[in-house]
């Protein structure tokens, strides 16, 4: 399975994860609240197209595998990408418009570092544990 697409996806979701990860105290926040808001976005938009590839062409070659890791590399992966995702979309409802963060800041800093410590381990893991096996 050629999985270059994944981890160039990862790497865009990670650079800007990062920007938002390294402008969550409340000064950075208020001068670069847009730029915020346009990575949230960004990585929203990047994310999607990646659990899309994921549910398309990775999660079905792992499922039929017949190797046993990788069957339950993809059982275990899937079920915890249904958690995720609807903690991410009320993420990105909750703060995908300058407004939103301005007035909800101590909140959205929290739960900023929360989303986005769930999203970084879940690459991390798929980049040491997964995509080796795969290669």
């Amino acid at each position: 399975m050629n999985i270059k697409d994944l981890k160039r996806q990862h790497v865009e979701i990670t650079k800007s994860s990062n920007y938002i990860l390294d402008n969550v105290d409340k000064a950075t926040v208020e001068k670069n609240v847009h730029e915020i808001v346009k990575s949230i976005n960004t990585v929203s938009g990047k994310l999607k197209i990646h659990l899309l590839s994921e549910d398309k062409y990775l999660y079905p070659h792992l499922l039929e595998s017949e190797n046993p890791k990788l069957n339950l590399f993809g059982k275990n992966y899937y079920e915890e990408m249904n958690k995720f995702s609807p903690i991410y979309e009320k993420y990105k409802s909750n703060y995908n418009t300058a407004s939103k963060i301005k007035d909800n800041l101590q909140k959205f800093n929290v739960d900023t570092e929360q989303v986005f410590k769930l999203l970084m381990d879940r690459i991390n893991r798929e980049e040491k544990e997964l995509y080796p096996l795969l290669d």
